[in-house]
Protein backbone atom coordinates (compact mmCIF):
# COMPACT_ATOMS: atom_id res chain seq x y z
CA UNK A 1 0.00 0.00 0.00
CA UNK A 2 1.39 3.39 -1.00
CA UNK A 3 2.27 5.78 1.79
CA UNK A 4 0.21 8.99 2.10
CA UNK A 5 1.41 11.96 0.08
CA UNK A 6 3.49 14.62 1.80
CA UNK A 7 2.91 18.18 0.58
CA UNK A 8 5.20 21.20 0.67
CA UNK A 9 5.41 24.74 -0.66
CA UNK A 10 7.64 25.38 -3.67
CA UNK A 11 8.42 28.16 -6.13
CA UNK A 12 7.69 27.52 -9.79
CA UNK A 13 7.61 29.45 -13.04
CA UNK A 14 4.12 29.54 -14.56
CA UNK A 15 3.73 31.33 -17.90
CA UNK A 16 7.00 33.13 -17.22
CA UNK A 17 5.99 34.36 -13.74
CA UNK A 18 7.47 33.04 -10.50
CA UNK A 19 4.69 31.86 -8.23
CA UNK A 20 4.19 29.72 -5.12
CA UNK A 21 2.74 26.26 -5.61
CA UNK A 22 1.91 23.26 -3.40
CA UNK A 23 3.41 19.97 -4.59
CA UNK A 24 3.55 16.40 -3.33
CA UNK A 25 6.73 14.36 -2.87
CA UNK A 26 6.74 13.53 -6.61
CA UNK A 27 6.54 17.28 -7.49
CA UNK A 28 2.97 16.88 -8.77
CA UNK A 29 0.92 20.07 -8.39
CA UNK A 30 -1.95 20.08 -5.92
CA UNK A 31 -5.10 21.98 -6.87
CA UNK A 32 -4.39 24.29 -3.90
CA UNK A 33 -1.75 25.86 -6.14
CA UNK A 34 -4.58 27.54 -8.06
CA UNK A 35 -5.86 28.94 -4.77
CA UNK A 36 -2.44 30.46 -4.07
CA UNK A 37 -2.47 32.05 -7.51
CA UNK A 38 -5.99 33.37 -6.75
CA UNK A 39 -4.65 34.99 -3.56
CA UNK A 40 -1.78 36.63 -5.44
CA UNK A 41 -4.04 37.88 -8.23
CA UNK A 42 -6.30 39.48 -5.62
CA UNK A 43 -3.53 41.65 -4.22
CA UNK A 44 -2.18 39.56 -1.35
CA UNK A 45 1.53 40.09 -0.75
CA UNK A 46 4.02 37.29 -1.56
CA UNK A 47 4.73 37.04 2.18
CA UNK A 48 1.04 36.36 2.91
CA UNK A 49 0.75 33.86 0.05
CA UNK A 50 3.86 32.06 1.29
CA UNK A 51 2.62 31.82 4.88
CA UNK A 52 -0.82 30.64 3.81
CA UNK A 53 0.74 28.06 1.51
CA UNK A 54 3.03 26.66 4.20
CA UNK A 55 0.15 26.17 6.63
CA UNK A 56 -2.25 24.61 4.13
CA UNK A 57 0.50 22.32 2.77
CA UNK A 58 1.09 21.05 6.29
CA UNK A 59 -2.66 20.49 6.73
CA UNK A 60 -2.88 18.58 3.44
CA UNK A 61 0.00 16.32 4.53
CA UNK A 62 -1.76 15.61 7.83
CA UNK A 63 -5.21 15.09 6.35
CA UNK A 64 -3.81 12.70 3.73
CA UNK A 65 -3.33 10.20 6.57
CA UNK A 66 -6.92 10.50 7.80
CA UNK A 67 -9.31 11.53 5.03
CA UNK A 68 -9.81 12.97 1.56
CA UNK A 69 -9.56 16.75 2.03
CA UNK A 70 -12.62 17.21 -0.20
CA UNK A 71 -14.82 15.10 2.08
CA UNK A 72 -13.99 16.43 5.53
CA UNK A 73 -16.42 17.82 8.11
CA UNK A 74 -16.10 20.40 10.89
CA UNK A 75 -15.00 17.72 13.38
CA UNK A 76 -12.04 16.91 11.14
CA UNK A 77 -11.01 20.57 11.08
CA UNK A 78 -11.39 20.73 14.86
CA UNK A 79 -8.98 17.79 15.10
CA UNK A 80 -6.46 19.76 13.02
CA UNK A 81 -6.94 22.78 15.27
CA UNK A 82 -6.06 20.59 18.25
CA UNK A 83 -2.98 19.25 16.45
CA UNK A 84 -1.78 22.80 15.78
CA UNK A 85 -2.47 23.83 19.37
CA UNK A 86 -0.78 20.84 20.99
CA UNK A 87 2.38 20.82 18.85
CA UNK A 88 5.50 22.01 20.66
CA UNK A 89 7.46 24.51 18.58
CA UNK A 90 10.87 25.94 19.39
CA UNK A 91 11.64 29.65 19.39
CA UNK A 92 14.96 31.06 18.17
CA UNK A 93 16.33 30.77 21.73
CA UNK A 94 15.68 27.03 21.72
CA UNK A 95 12.83 27.14 24.23
CA UNK A 96 9.91 24.90 23.29
CA UNK A 97 6.30 25.89 23.89
CA UNK A 98 2.84 25.35 22.52
CA UNK A 99 1.17 27.88 20.28
CA UNK A 100 -1.08 30.49 21.89
CA UNK A 101 -4.79 30.74 21.16
CA UNK A 102 -4.14 33.70 18.89
CA UNK A 103 -1.48 31.83 16.91
CA UNK A 104 -3.76 28.81 16.51
CA UNK A 105 -6.45 31.08 15.11
CA UNK A 106 -3.92 32.52 12.65
CA UNK A 107 -3.22 28.96 11.48
CA UNK A 108 -6.94 28.35 10.88
CA UNK A 109 -7.49 31.48 8.76
CA UNK A 110 -5.61 30.14 5.67
CA UNK A 111 -7.48 26.83 5.97
CA UNK A 112 -10.86 28.57 5.94
CA UNK A 113 -9.75 30.70 3.00
CA UNK A 114 -8.72 27.58 1.06
CA UNK A 115 -12.02 25.81 1.73
CA UNK A 116 -14.11 28.85 0.82
CA UNK A 117 -12.24 29.01 -2.49
CA UNK A 118 -12.60 25.25 -3.04
CA UNK A 119 -16.33 25.48 -2.34
CA UNK A 120 -16.73 28.30 -4.85
CA UNK A 121 -14.97 26.11 -7.42
CA UNK A 122 -17.31 23.17 -6.75
CA UNK A 123 -14.51 20.91 -5.49
CA UNK A 124 -16.03 19.83 -2.15
CA UNK A 125 -18.22 16.82 -1.42
CA UNK A 126 -19.63 18.07 1.89
CA UNK A 127 -21.26 21.22 3.26
CA UNK A 128 -18.30 21.89 5.57
CA UNK A 129 -18.02 25.53 4.48
CA UNK A 130 -21.61 26.28 5.49
CA UNK A 131 -20.93 24.69 8.88
CA UNK A 132 -17.72 26.63 9.58
CA UNK A 133 -19.76 29.58 10.85
CA UNK A 134 -23.06 30.04 12.66
CA UNK A 135 -25.42 32.90 13.42
CA UNK A 136 -25.50 34.08 17.03
CA UNK A 137 -27.49 36.78 18.77
CA UNK A 138 -25.60 39.43 20.75
CA UNK A 139 -27.81 41.28 23.25
CA UNK A 140 -27.96 45.07 23.65
CA UNK A 141 -25.14 46.58 25.66
CA UNK A 142 -22.51 44.11 24.48
CA UNK A 143 -19.63 45.09 22.19
CA UNK A 144 -21.04 43.05 19.29
CA UNK A 145 -24.70 43.81 20.02
CA UNK A 146 -24.44 47.58 20.20
CA UNK A 147 -27.41 49.58 21.43
CA UNK A 148 -30.21 47.42 20.03
CA UNK A 149 -28.69 43.93 19.81
CA UNK A 150 -27.67 42.15 16.62
CA UNK A 151 -27.48 38.79 14.89
CA UNK A 152 -23.98 38.14 13.56
CA UNK A 153 -22.27 35.27 11.78
CA UNK A 154 -19.35 34.00 13.84
CA UNK A 155 -16.89 31.11 13.74
CA UNK A 156 -18.40 27.80 14.77
CA UNK A 157 -17.74 26.90 18.42
CA UNK A 158 -16.15 23.65 17.26
CA UNK A 159 -13.41 25.57 15.46
CA UNK A 160 -12.60 28.07 18.18
CA UNK A 161 -9.21 27.38 19.78
CA UNK A 162 -9.40 25.99 23.29
CA UNK A 163 -7.89 23.40 25.55
CA UNK A 164 -4.58 22.88 27.42
CA UNK A 165 -1.61 24.76 26.11
CA UNK A 166 -3.70 27.30 24.19
CA UNK A 167 -4.11 29.97 26.84
CA UNK A 168 -3.78 33.58 25.83
CA UNK A 169 -0.22 34.72 26.34
CA UNK A 170 1.38 38.11 26.72
CA UNK A 171 2.09 39.72 23.37
CA UNK A 172 5.76 39.38 22.44
CA UNK A 173 7.72 42.62 22.55
CA UNK A 174 11.13 43.84 23.73
CA UNK A 175 10.16 44.09 27.37
CA UNK A 176 13.73 44.27 28.70
CA UNK A 177 14.82 47.93 29.10
CA UNK A 178 18.50 47.00 28.83
CA UNK A 179 17.83 45.12 25.57
CA UNK A 180 16.01 48.16 24.19
CA UNK A 181 18.98 50.38 25.02
CA UNK A 182 21.34 47.92 23.32
CA UNK A 183 19.08 47.86 20.28
CA UNK A 184 19.00 51.65 20.06
CA UNK A 185 22.80 51.96 20.35
CA UNK A 186 23.92 48.93 18.35
CA UNK A 187 26.53 49.69 15.69
CA UNK A 188 25.28 48.69 12.24
CA UNK A 189 25.99 49.72 8.69
CA UNK A 190 23.99 52.75 7.56
CA UNK A 191 21.21 50.95 5.68
CA UNK A 192 20.53 48.41 8.41
CA UNK A 193 20.67 51.04 11.15
CA UNK A 194 18.09 53.16 9.33
CA UNK A 195 15.84 50.17 8.61
CA UNK A 196 15.86 48.98 12.23
CA UNK A 197 15.21 52.51 13.47
CA UNK A 198 12.34 53.04 11.04
CA UNK A 199 10.62 49.84 12.22
CA UNK A 200 11.36 50.52 15.89
CA UNK A 201 10.55 54.24 16.08
CA UNK A 202 7.58 54.44 13.68
CA UNK A 203 5.96 50.99 14.05
CA UNK A 204 5.41 50.46 10.32
CA UNK A 205 5.02 46.92 9.04
CA UNK A 206 7.87 45.24 7.18
CA UNK A 207 5.78 45.12 4.01
CA UNK A 208 5.18 48.86 4.30
CA UNK A 209 8.90 49.55 4.73
CA UNK A 210 9.80 47.36 1.76
CA UNK A 211 7.18 49.07 -0.43
CA UNK A 212 8.45 52.59 0.31
CA UNK A 213 9.78 54.54 -2.66
CA UNK A 214 12.38 57.27 -2.34
CA UNK A 215 9.73 59.76 -3.49
CA UNK A 216 7.66 58.93 -0.40
CA UNK A 217 10.42 60.18 1.92
CA UNK A 218 9.91 63.90 2.55
CA UNK A 219 12.60 64.19 5.21
CA UNK A 220 13.26 67.76 4.20
CA UNK A 221 9.58 68.62 4.50
CA UNK A 222 6.97 69.07 1.81
CA UNK A 223 6.98 71.59 -1.02
CA UNK A 224 4.81 72.67 -3.98
CA UNK A 225 7.06 70.60 -6.26
CA UNK A 226 6.31 67.51 -4.16
CA UNK A 227 2.61 68.42 -3.99
CA UNK A 228 2.82 68.07 -0.23
CA UNK A 229 1.90 70.78 2.28
CA UNK A 230 3.30 69.01 5.36
CA UNK A 231 6.18 71.19 6.55
CA UNK A 232 7.96 69.00 9.11
CA UNK A 233 10.07 65.94 8.13
CA UNK A 234 7.81 62.99 7.34
CA UNK A 235 7.12 60.11 4.98
CA UNK A 236 4.02 58.71 3.32
CA UNK A 237 2.81 55.13 3.63
CA UNK A 238 0.95 54.50 0.37
CA UNK A 239 -1.05 51.55 -0.93
CA UNK A 240 -0.45 51.79 -4.66
CA UNK A 241 3.31 51.59 -5.20
CA UNK A 242 4.17 49.23 -8.06
CA UNK A 243 6.89 47.32 -6.22
CA UNK A 244 9.53 45.08 -7.74
CA UNK A 245 9.71 42.81 -4.67
CA UNK A 246 5.95 42.22 -4.33
CA UNK A 247 5.75 44.06 -0.99
CA UNK A 248 2.38 45.57 -0.10
CA UNK A 249 1.00 47.97 2.51
CA UNK A 250 -1.74 46.20 4.45
CA UNK A 251 -3.14 49.01 6.56
CA UNK A 252 -4.49 52.47 5.91
CA UNK A 253 -2.52 55.11 4.03
CA UNK A 254 -1.05 57.67 6.41
CA UNK A 255 1.60 60.34 6.93
CA UNK A 256 4.14 59.69 9.67
CA UNK A 257 6.41 62.36 11.12
CA UNK A 258 10.02 61.56 12.00
CA UNK A 259 12.56 62.80 14.50
CA UNK A 260 15.89 64.42 13.74
CA UNK A 261 17.57 61.11 14.61
CA UNK A 262 15.76 59.34 11.76
CA UNK A 263 16.57 62.19 9.40
CA UNK A 264 20.28 61.86 10.22
CA UNK A 265 20.17 58.08 9.83
CA UNK A 266 18.44 58.42 6.46
CA UNK A 267 21.08 60.88 5.22
CA UNK A 268 23.82 58.45 6.29
CA UNK A 269 22.10 55.69 4.35
CA UNK A 270 21.61 57.78 1.19
CA UNK A 271 25.31 58.72 1.22
CA UNK A 272 26.30 55.07 1.64
CA UNK A 273 23.93 53.95 -1.13
CA UNK A 274 25.32 56.57 -3.50
CA UNK A 275 28.90 55.55 -2.72
CA UNK A 276 28.15 51.87 -3.39
CA UNK A 277 25.86 52.07 -6.42
CA UNK A 278 26.68 55.41 -8.03
CA UNK A 279 25.19 55.71 -11.55
CA UNK A 280 23.98 52.09 -11.33
CA UNK A 281 21.34 53.05 -8.77
CA UNK A 282 18.06 52.63 -10.68
CA UNK A 283 15.63 51.32 -8.07
CA UNK A 284 12.74 53.47 -6.81
CA UNK A 285 12.73 51.51 -3.56
CA UNK A 286 14.14 53.00 -0.38
CA UNK A 287 15.67 49.72 0.80
CA UNK A 288 17.94 47.91 -1.66
CA UNK A 289 20.65 45.28 -1.48
CA UNK A 290 24.06 46.88 -0.95
CA UNK A 291 26.49 44.57 0.79
CA UNK A 292 26.84 41.50 -1.44
CA UNK A 293 28.64 43.33 -4.20
CA UNK A 294 29.30 40.24 -6.30
CA UNK A 295 25.62 39.34 -6.36
CA UNK A 296 23.24 39.86 -9.27
CA UNK A 297 20.82 41.30 -6.70
CA UNK A 298 23.02 44.31 -5.90
CA UNK A 299 20.89 47.44 -6.11
CA UNK A 300 17.61 45.52 -6.28
CA UNK A 301 14.85 45.91 -3.70
CA UNK A 302 15.25 44.03 -0.44
CA UNK A 303 12.83 41.19 0.34
CA UNK A 304 11.11 40.07 3.53
CA UNK A 305 13.63 37.26 4.01
CA UNK A 306 16.46 39.83 3.93
CA UNK A 307 14.82 41.79 6.76
CA UNK A 308 13.96 38.64 8.71
CA UNK A 309 17.61 37.52 8.64
CA UNK A 310 18.78 40.99 9.66
CA UNK A 311 16.42 41.18 12.64
CA UNK A 312 17.44 37.73 13.86
CA UNK A 313 21.13 38.73 13.69
CA UNK A 314 20.39 41.92 15.59
CA UNK A 315 18.54 39.91 18.23
CA UNK A 316 21.59 37.71 18.71
CA UNK A 317 23.83 40.74 19.16
CA UNK A 318 21.64 42.43 21.76
CA UNK A 319 20.99 39.22 23.67
CA UNK A 320 17.21 39.27 23.14
CA UNK A 321 15.44 36.82 20.79
CA UNK A 322 13.90 38.90 18.01
CA UNK A 323 11.91 36.07 16.46
CA UNK A 324 10.46 38.25 13.68
CA UNK A 325 10.48 41.88 12.52
CA UNK A 326 6.91 42.41 13.78
CA UNK A 327 8.32 42.34 17.32
CA UNK A 328 9.64 45.87 16.74
CA UNK A 329 6.14 47.05 15.77
CA UNK A 330 4.72 45.39 18.89
CA UNK A 331 7.35 47.18 20.99
CA UNK A 332 6.55 50.57 19.46
CA UNK A 333 2.82 50.19 20.09
CA UNK A 334 3.12 48.70 23.57
CA UNK A 335 5.35 51.53 24.74
CA UNK A 336 2.95 54.19 23.46
CA UNK A 337 -0.18 52.56 24.88
CA UNK A 338 1.38 51.83 28.26
CA UNK A 339 3.53 54.96 28.51
CA UNK A 340 6.89 53.19 28.76
CA UNK A 341 9.77 55.69 28.46
CA UNK A 342 7.26 58.16 26.97
CA UNK A 343 3.92 59.82 27.63
CA UNK A 344 0.99 57.41 27.35
CA UNK A 345 -0.99 57.95 24.13
CA UNK A 346 -4.70 57.49 23.44
CA UNK A 347 -5.72 54.40 21.51
CA UNK A 348 -7.07 56.40 18.58
CA UNK A 349 -3.67 58.08 18.14
CA UNK A 350 -1.84 54.75 18.20
CA UNK A 351 -4.46 53.34 15.83
CA UNK A 352 -3.61 56.03 13.27
CA UNK A 353 0.14 55.56 13.65
CA UNK A 354 -0.16 51.80 13.14
CA UNK A 355 -2.56 52.10 10.21
CA UNK A 356 -5.23 49.96 11.88
CA UNK A 357 -8.66 50.28 10.29
CA UNK A 358 -10.41 49.25 13.52
CA UNK A 359 -9.50 50.34 17.04
CA UNK A 360 -10.14 46.77 18.23
CA UNK A 361 -6.90 45.78 16.51
CA UNK A 362 -5.07 48.38 18.58
CA UNK A 363 -6.54 47.24 21.90
CA UNK A 364 -4.28 44.18 22.00
CA UNK A 365 -1.44 46.53 23.01
CA UNK A 366 -3.15 47.33 26.27
CA UNK A 367 -1.97 43.91 27.52
CA UNK A 368 -0.58 44.09 31.02
CA UNK A 369 -2.84 47.01 31.96
CA UNK A 370 -5.62 44.85 33.41
CA UNK A 371 -4.08 44.44 36.90
CA UNK A 372 -3.36 48.17 37.06
CA UNK A 373 -6.90 48.96 35.93
CA UNK A 374 -8.37 46.73 38.63
CA UNK A 375 -6.18 48.36 41.27
CA UNK A 376 -7.24 51.81 40.07
CA UNK A 377 -10.92 50.90 40.38
CA UNK A 378 -10.36 49.41 43.82
CA UNK A 379 -8.72 52.64 44.92
CA UNK A 380 -11.97 54.49 44.24
CA UNK A 381 -13.94 52.47 46.80
CA UNK A 382 -14.73 54.72 49.77
CA UNK A 383 -12.77 53.75 52.82
CA UNK A 384 -14.76 52.45 55.71
CA UNK A 385 -14.90 54.62 58.88
CA UNK A 386 -16.56 54.08 62.22
CA UNK A 387 -18.30 57.05 63.77
CA UNK A 388 -18.51 57.40 67.50
CA UNK A 389 -20.25 59.91 69.65
CA UNK A 390 -18.12 62.74 70.96
CA UNK A 391 -17.49 62.74 74.66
Amino acid sequence: MASPAAYSLAMASVNGDDTYVIVDDTDALHVASSWLRFLADNGNSPHTVRNYGIRVAKYLSWTATTSDWRSVNVSHMAMWRNVVGSEVVRASNGVGRRRTRRTVELWMIPLRSFYWWADSMGLLRTDVVARMTEVKYFPPGTAAGGEHGAHRRVLSDALKPRGPGQEDAELEWVDDPAARRRLENLELNARDRFLIDLLYFTGIRVGEALSLFSGDMHFGGGSPELRCRTVDPHFHVLMGNDTENGARSKGAERTLHVTSLLVERYIDYVLERTAVLGPADHSKHVFVNLYDRESEYLGRAMTYSNVYDLVKRVGGRIGFPLTRPHLLRHTFATRLVRGIDCDRQDLDVVQYLLGHRRVESTRIYSHGLEPAAKAAMAALIPRAIHLRASE
